[in-house]
């Protein structure tokens, strides 16, 4: 293997946080035979048509949820995903659930699994946070945005977890009722809430 194009290339992808695109090696340089030997070797790994992960980079985050954002930068981590992210359940997801504004279309891989929910674009953009986790944006809902999304999918996601969610919710000191009960409403989920706090209140 060219130890000139390795380092090159091993230098690119460190700049760029462990990724990069195939016109972005290409523009380097580097023809795709060269890069099919970096990912025969195991050096790099094809996470969809025309982008690749360095995989000795030295990843100190969840990268897989960083792939998720990489293939679908304008997706939302929401219901059971966004649960797990925030600590309001003990279930560990094994796709990740991406909401996505109506009429926009994602392509999904193999890798990493995922699932597209459609909203609505005022339901899309409600509640909606950006995290940065080194150097690359992650999108979420916030907790009350979570909260009311999974009483909206309470048939697919299970009263049990919708349960489990507004117990942890409750015991959270950054927790904001005025916040959830303007979701609520938004979500057209109000009565639900009250009904549902009312039991375990």
């Amino acid at each position: 293997m060219n130890n000139k194009l390795y380092r090159k290339n091993k230098g690119f992808f460190i700049q760029n946080k462990g990724y990069a695109m195939t016109h972005e090696i290409s523009e380097l340089g580097v023809n795709r035979y060269y890069l099919s030997e970096l990912e025969k070797s195991g050096i790099i790994t094809r996470i969809k048509t025309g982008l690749y992960k360095w995989n000795e980079y030295d990843f100190d985050f969840n990268f897989e949820l960083t792939e998720v954002f990489i293939i679908a930068p304008k997706g939302v981590l929401c219901l059971k995903s966004a649960l797990a992210y925030h600590g309001l359940t003990t279930y560990n997801p094994w796709q990740y659930e991406i909401a996505i504004e109506r009429n926009n279309k994602v392509a999904i891989p193999e890798y990493p699994p995922m699932k597209i929910i459609y909203f609505s674009k005022d339901l899309y953009n409600l509640g909606l946070t950006e995290v940065d986790m080194d150097g690359h944006k992650i999108r979420v809902y916030d907790k009350e945005k979570t909260i009311c999304d999974c009483i909206r999918y309470r048939n697919k996601i299970g009263i049990d977890m919708v349960k489990e969610s507004l117990h942890e919710y409750l015991k959270r000191k950054d927790r904001d009722f005025n916040k959830l009960v303007i979701y609520a409403e938004k979500c057209r989920v109000q009565k639900l809430v009250k009904e549902y706090f009312e039991v375990l209140v």
